[in-house]
């Protein structure tokens, strides 16, 4: 009869216990490219034109090859809750209030491990250009300034005017001037011949607005790694956005044209969720 030896025997319980073992947690191969899950996230604080202002946060974590168990989402230790789920995705968030030029902490526990983010909601500010009631002429520079928001490490702005002109064949017709740009001052000028193209004869009525976000994390340019780290990646940014500037242009309109702050607020954070950090290397 040939008996297995004491060292095979423990040798082949070894094997054993590795693979009743193997689907355990933390055995996943690492990809070279990225860590999953994918985590996108910010905090905002939002003030409109009457002076009301509004919070938020909002989580996301994507894994697309799905997630095995809930991830736990933290935020200065405190749990979010969760507004939504699928097989892949998991959001959370809520409305509470946000202290500005303060430290958050994002913590997400998940599966494979845990990752984490730091930013700071940038302090309160205000935009001090163009003043209440400017009109603007066809020979105009459209100057926008605002004040430097504390922990801000980079400003976005919007500027948008529609207006009614007369060309050069004295037909009534209709402009929109929109520009979406990033900043890393506190200012931005657009020359007459930019916001007024040639074929604009004279100006009938229109109005304006500039709008300004401080932001901290991750701006929003390509080429960015991300700021989320350890078991994941992705993007954690803090937006803060005081009440835009109005203007008019030739004349005061019976009715405003330009958009609310609820839709620029939508447009950028369409632009935040839609960002995908290149690999680290």
């Amino acid at each position: 009869m040939n008996w297995l030896g004491p060292v095979r025997i423990a040798s082949l319980l070894a094997v054993v216990a590795a693979i009743s073992c193997d689907s355990s947690r933390g055995t996943r191969p690492e990809n070279p490219n990225y860590r999953e899950p994918m985590v996108n996230g910010y905090i905002y604080k939002t003030e409109y034109y009457d002076g009301s202002i509004e919070y938020d946060k909002d989580v996301e974590v994507f894994d697309n090859d799905g997630l095995p168990m809930v991830p736990v989402v933290r935020l200065n230790g405190q749990p979010l809750e969760i507004y939504y789920y699928g097989t892949t995705v998991y959001r959370y968030g809520d409305n509470y209030y946000n202290p500005v030029n303060q430290k958050y902490e994002l913590h997400v526990s998940h599966y494979w491990g845990d990752a984490f983010s730091r930013i700071v909601l940038p302090g309160d500010f205000r935009v001090t250009n163009p003043p209440e009631g400017c009109i603007l002429s066809k020979e105009s520079t459209l100057v926008a300034t605002w004040q430097a928001a504390a922990s801000a490490q980079w400003y976005w702005v919007s500027l948008y005017a529609e207006y009614d002109f007369t060309d050069t064949l004295l037909q009534w017709d209709d402009y929109a001037f929109y520009l979406d740009t990033l900043v890393f001052d506190t200012f931005i000028a657009v020359p007459p011949e930019r916001l007024f193209p040639g074929f604009v004869q004279s100006l009938i009525e229109g109005d304006g607005s500039a709008a300004v976000w401080a932001g901290n994390g991750p701006a929003i340019e390509p080429g960015d790694v991300g700021n989320v780290r350890g078991a994941g990646f992705g993007f954690f940014n803090a937006i803060n956005e005081p009440r835009e500037a109005l203007f008019y242009v030739g004349a005061p309109p019976q009715a405003r044209r330009v958009p609310g702050a609820g839709e620029r607020r939508d447009k950028l954070l369409g632009l935040l969720r839609q960002r995908v950090p290149v690999p680290q290397p």
